[in-house]
């Protein structure tokens, strides 16, 4: 500010007075404004605190609170002192006030300040002699005045009481809690995701460094301890809050358990996850920090191949189990291979069956395993694996294996065209079939002939065994099947023998230890028992003469024409009713009582087929008996073969079931042509059943005949035997060769 340099005393004893004052005047407002912006930021900080603390706002309302504070405190900076920083005091603004606060003045002071400002005095218009008086009477009237009036020292302490009592409070909550303090600058100021600090401690059993590494898809149980000062300082229940990778949370309550635990099953873990605890207050609840789950894999099978060698005797090559199948059946002896290719690697691995270690798995790989065993029952096995945690598989991949023993052949035996009685020289048909999935290493037929006792005091009865193979079979043959003749005349067989046939059949198994299922080799001296030995069912034949053969034939001939003869009159009572609705149909007409009726008796005519057949495959096994035990005759089959079994035959499948057709076809709609067709059908047949009876008569005529025969020779034999014996004894007698035991003993009323 420039003076005129006129008065010098003037400008610089009150000029420099008053600038010194405006200095003075502004640096107060500058302090007060500063006291006052302080004490602005004590209120609002404390609000955001109050709110934020209260509330726990999330990132985005601490934000919103933020920009408003940073809002009221730059407003109230920029009103409080950019704004009274950037006005200008001069010496005229300090005259003014103390003229206002000195009315004495009179206006003087700010006259001659405006007159010692200026740049120059105006002749013309200002007097310089009333200018000096002016400045004279100014200097004089600004020594009895106080400066210190300018200054509104009341105010001046109220704001510097209000400055330091911000400063103060704000230094004491940080003194006095400073967890708080710094909780509040790093979430309200910095923006930080911290949590309040709280007034009690909780601690995760299982975390640390806040991490806790949990097994996949194992229940998850947490257990918090709380540390307060009390009882009362403990919070009235705890929550849980679970964050999945995919940000959804959920929330859920911990079970109290005592003074201060609390504890949570949360259930199977399927992720990775970070949590916090939520302690019950009045507001939102307090949140602890984060804590981090880290789901990790147990150690597991992800593929698995099972190769399997069965037994050498076998002959058979390994084969592999298809991929993706845990079961199989092995033949018993077979060696098993496992290779399983692991999910994470493992630092120990056995196989195990039952709670029991079967073999010790080889590590091909950390992350690959390898088993060799011989199952010797059936059961369960599984991996039994260690990672590099420790961790174990709980819900191993089971393989089930059913260990089965190596069946015997399946042997069959037939004698086609024999029954119970045989002759000594009978040649028979023997139909052999053998079966065995692995091959077949021998086939024969059994015999074992059963003796009468030789004596009265004989209780044992002898036996002949014995054995031949089969014609035509080849070792390792899966299936075998042959039908030959087999003569019994080797055998030297004679009536009144019992002989039973089987097949036997035998596999490559090796024989065993008794008492034993092993297939190893037996101690020095150990009993061996032969296995994979297949029999099929016994026949049991009787050995008899030729006589007592045919008169069995015979007998079952007579029962078998007794009942063709019943066909016969079957067929003739249908014959007669037959003819007795044709009768009706020609008075009465057709009627659907008529059509029902044929129905019936067509149905009747259909059942005579089974009955002859029966009978024809009776006939048909007499004959084949005959031709077994070299009994037939050309004469025997042309009457049994031509004259019986062929007649049945056509009987029973071609004139019996046209006759049964064309009753179905009345059955449906009458017509009397077709009818008297069928009364001729079912004469023919009548006529032909007798001509069939006619041929089994003469059959029975004729074996009567040779039964006869045979008999009369039979019994001459044994008149020529008694007649011998007979002749012996008179010539011992004449001789006087025969015992006295054997001659009558004398008496008192024999003669002398």
């Amino acid at each position: 500010m420039k003076t005129s340099g006129r008065h010098p005393e003037f400008d610089q004893r009150i000029l420099g007075s008053l600038r010194a004052l405006a200095r003075l005047l502004k640096r107060r407002v500058l302090i007060e404004g500063a006291c006052a912006v302080a004490a602005t930021m004590l209120v609002v900080a404390f609000t955001q605190f109050a709110l934020d603390r209260l509330l726990d706002l999330g990132l985005g309302p601490r934000i919103a609170l933020l920009a408003v504070v940073l809002g009221l405190i730059g407003y109230q900076i920029r009103k409080r002192m950019l704004r009274p920083a950037g006005v200008r005091v001069g010496v005229e603004d300090v005259a003014a006030i103390l003229e206002r606060k000195n009315p004495g003045l009179r206006d003087e002071l700010i006259s001659a300040v405006s007159f010692a400002t200026a740049s120059r005095v105006n002749p013309h218009r200002d007097s310089p002699e009333l200018v000096d008086s002016l400045m004279r009477r100014a200097g004089e009237r600004f020594n009895s005045i106080k400066t210190d009036d300018a200054l509104r020292h009341d105010r001046h302490r109220k704001f510097l009481l209000l400055g330091g009592a911000a400063v103060a409070i704000a230094a004491g909550a940080v003194w006095w809690s400073p967890d708080t303090a710094a909780a509040y600058l790093a979430r309200d100021v910095l923006l930080q995701d911290v949590s309040w600090p709280m007034r009690f401690q909780i601690s995760l059993e299982g975390f640390k460094n806040g991490v806790r590494h949990h097994p996949l898809g194992d229940e998850l149980t947490l257990v918090a301890t709380v540390e307060a000062a009390g009882p009362a300082e403990v919070p009235a229940g705890l929550t849980v809050e679970f964050e999945t990778p995919d940000g959804e949370t959920v929330e859920r309550p911990m079970d109290r358990r005592g003074v201060n635990q609390f504890v949570l099953n949360y259930g199977a873990l399927a992720s990775s996850m970070r949590l916090r605890l939520l302690a019950e207050r009045v507001g939102v609840d307090e949140r602890t920090g984060w804590y981090s789950i880290d789901a990790v894999e147990r150690p597991s099978v992800r593929q698995a191949t099972i190769l399997v060698t069965p037994p050498a005797y076998t002959g058979s090559v390994a084969y592999t189990v298809a991929e993706g199948q845990t079961a199989a059946d092995v033949l018993r002896g077979s060696d098993i291979q496992i290779d399983a290719v692991l999910r994470k690697p493992v630092t120990q691995a056995s196989l195990v069956s039952a709670g029991e270690r079967v073999a010790e798995a080889e590590l091909l790989a950390p992350d690959r395993v390898r088993a060799r065993f011989t199952p010797t029952r059936s059961g369960s096995y599984s991996f039994d694996l260690i990672d590099t945690a420790g961790l174990a598989d709980l819900n191993p991949l089971i393989y089930s294996l059913r260990v089965v023993a190596d069946t015997p052949p399946k042997v069959r035996l037939g004698l086609v065209g024999c029954g119970e009685l045989i002759v000594q020289d009978a040649i028979l048909n023997v139909a052999v079939e053998g079966e065995d999935n692995l091959g077949l290493a021998a086939m024969e037929l059994r015999h074992v002939v059963r003796r009468p006792p030789a004596g009265d005091a004989a209780t044992t009865q002898p036996t002949d065994e014995g054995g031949s193979p089969v014609p035509g079979f080849e070792p390792r043959q899966t299936r075998y099947g042959r039908t030959y003749k087999y003569p019994l005349l080797p055998l030297t067989l004679s009536p009144g023998v019992s002989l039973s046939l089987m097949a036997r059949g035998r596999d490559f198994q090796p024989p065993v230890e008794i008492g034993t299922a092993t297939t190893s080799a037996p101690a020095d001296g150990a009993a061996m028992h032969e296995v994979g030995v297949g029999e099929s069912s016994a026949y049991l034949l009787r050995v008899v003469t030729r006589e007592e053969l045919l008169a069995d034939l015979g007998r079952r001939e007579q029962e078998w024409r007794r009942e063709f003869e019943q066909i016969i009159k079957s067929q003739e009572q249908l014959n007669s009713r037959v003819m007795d609705l044709r009768d009706r149909a020609t008075k009465e007409g057709e009627s659907p009582d008529l059509l029902v009726r044929y129905g019936q008796e067509s149905r009747l005519q259909r059942q005579q087929v089974n009955r002859l057949k029966t009978v024809q495959g009776q006939f048909e096994q007499i004959l084949a008996e005959l031709e077994t035990n070299q009994l037939d005759t050309p004469q025997v089959r042309r009457r049994l073969g031509t004259g019986v079994i062929s007649a049945l035959a056509r009987l029973a499948t071609t004139d019996v079931v046209e006759a049964a057709d064309t009753g179905d076809r009345l059955r449906r709609r009458f017509d009397g042509a077709l009818a008297d067709d069928l009364e001729r059908r079912q004469t023919r047949i009548v006529q032909s059943m007798y001509a069939i009876l006619s041929n089994m008569l003469k059959w029975e005529g004729y074996n009567e005949a040779v039964m006869l025969l045979q008999d009369i020779v039979r019994l001459q034999g044994d008149v020529n035997k008694q007649t011998q014996a007979r002749m012996e004894q008179e010539i011992e007698r004449l001789f006087g060769t025969e015992p006295a035991a054997s001659q009558p003993t004398s008496g008192p009323e024999q003669d002398p």
